[in-house]
């Protein structure tokens, strides 16, 4: 290794020859060997297997991915590369190893232009990957608060430790550019706040799949202003310092915050500095304050749509069978609470857990029979307790009982049960939708599907908001028919269908 790095090929090929040929010592230098003289597929046949290899010395583990990581720069492959760097990394303990290992990072992103890291950033779901990408594009942006945001966004990130920094103090002391062109304002003007709960683990992929759909409609759309990222933690006492911190960075408008509490917090506020749109309800009956909106999706929403459906239909009497925890329990008093309001009947209400006995459950629903049954439930639980419900009474379920899965095999017990949700759940395939499923791609199905869907619509919404924010407005969304009053209030319809043999059969669209 230390012929390799001072570039001796002779030295290091007499060593190899000194080490046993069954080693994986003497495959690891071959490996090492084999990339440096730019024989990809070499180093790849001898050093791939050799990341199972727990025996390594940490010395040789962190070579070995080096050298990964120099083939799949030479095989033009910058997100294996920066793979196999970070991977590198983990196994250094010298400072200065690490450094370079920045600096061979940084080398592969520089390479990229803006295009190319949004679309790698993408496909991979690795934090400390996401967060090098994410420094890259803040570094393409002038100013410097891209920058200085990244390092809230991402506090434990390896870059964090100095060469954040460095970049920022580079980035401020180079010469501001000369604009190509001078003339009228373009949709390149202004900034766009993004305030979301990056800081806290949990919330991370959510914040991250939202940012993910608000940039990619955003993109379509042809507006190019700067996206500046806020991290949030959660903490309902630090959301207003965070609203105000983007305000002072002169943000146009802000998206956020996302937890209920951040969103309570932020509504007892007099007024707001610019258009800010929450993706959650707030505890209280929102207020009037000026220049804030309230968008997500919201369980009530889909359950006032559930019990139209059901009383169109001439339903009058209702059985809920709902699961023994939180969600479920706010499932069960939200359909209670509107169904009643509605003029229907609650027969009863049965909670189930896995200690439940389906017999006793079978019975109370045979002995107070109801024109429905409400399963409040999500989809593990829904399968669980499906077979034991009387499959012959019309059950209805929220978008929770479906895992964004159309053929998933798992769903037969849920067959003929009728749901809500979103148009981009229920038709993914649709042409309306054709121009952002490159950019959802890379995420999983299900709930980030969910979260990506409200992004994109967000940005549509916030959009208008900003520019006419005076002027009703309906928009087609991923996440329902969305319809904007004059005075701010944001409602939205979803699709209906229902499990079949053959998967999701859609029933309505809004």
């Amino acid at each position: 290794m230390a012929c390799l790095q001072a570039q001796d090929i002779a030295c290091a090929t007499l060593a190899l020859n000194r080490i046993p040929s069954q080693s994986p010592y003497a495959k690891l230098l071959a490996g090492n060997l084999a990339a440096a003289q730019r024989d990809s597929d070499t180093a790849f046949q001898l050093l791939l297997p050799l990341q199972v290899n727990t025996s390594l010395t940490r010395e040789a583990a962190a070579s070995l991915h080096a050298s990964l990581a120099l083939a799949y720069e030479q095989e033009a492959d910058p997100l294996r590369a920066l793979e196999q760097r970070v991977a590198a990394e983990r196994f250094m303990d010298d400072e200065q190893e690490r450094a370079e290992n920045h600096n061979r990072i940084w080398d592969i992103l520089n390479r990229l232009n803006r295009e190319d890291l949004i679309s790698i950033r993408g496909e991979s779901p690795d934090t400390d990957i996401q967060g090098w990408i994410d420094l890259a594009l803040a570094a393409q942006e002038p100013g410097g608060n891209a920058l200085r945001n990244w390092s809230d966004v991402y506090p434990g990130h390896p870059a964090s430790n100095g060469f954040s920094q460095a970049l920022l103090s580079s980035h401020l002391e180079a010469p501001a550019p000369i604009p190509a062109t001078m003339g009228a304002a373009t949709s390149a003007d202004g900034k766009i706040g993004i305030m979301l709960p990056f800081a806290v683990e949990t919330y991370y992929p959510v914040a991250d799949a939202i940012e993910q759909g608000f940039a990619a409609a955003q993109s379509l759309a042809g507006d190019q202003r700067e996206l500046t990222l806020y991290a949030t933690d959660g903490n309902p006492a630090n959301i207003v310092a965070t609203y105000q911190r983007a305000a002072d960075d002169g943000m146009q408008m802000v998206l956020g915050p996302l937890t209920r509490d951040e969103v309570t917090r932020l509504s007892q506020q007099q007024a707001l500095s610019t258009p800010t749109l929450a993706l959650n309800q707030p505890d209280n009956i929102p207020g009037n304050t000026p220049n804030l909106y309230i968008f997500g999706l919201s369980l009530e929403v889909e359950i006032a749509q559930l019990v139209r459906m059901a009383q169109q239909l001439g339903m009058q009497t209702a059985t809920i069978a709902a699961g023994a925890n939180h969600l479920a329990e706010r499932m069960a008093q939200a359909f209670s609470s509107a169904w009643s309001d509605a003029g229907g009947r609650i027969t009863q209400q049965l909670t189930f857990d896995e200690n439940s006995d389906p017999a006793e459950l079978q019975a109370n629903i045979a002995s107070n029979p109801s024109d429905l049954i409400f399963l409040a439930a999500n989809y593990e639980e829904g399968r669980a307790i499906r077979p034991y419900l009387d499959t012959a009474t019309p059950t209805f379920a929220t978008s929770h009982i479906y895992a964004g899965i159309p053929q998933d095999p798992d769903n037969a017990s849920l067959n003929a049960v009728r749901f809500v949700d979103m148009p981009w759940l229920f038709e993914p395939d649709a042409p309306a939708f054709s121009d952002l499923r490159p950019a959802a791609s890379a995420l999983p199905p299900g709930e980030m599907q969910r979260w990506f869907a409200l992004g994109a619509d967000a940005y549509h919404i916030l959009d208008h908001i900003s520019k006419h924010p005076q002027q009703a407005h309906t928009l087609q969304g991923l996440t329902g028919k969305i319809s904007i009053s004059a005075d701010g209030i944001i409602t939205r319809e979803l699709a209906s269908g229902h499990f079949s043999a053959q998967g999701i059969v859609l029933e309505t669209t809004p």
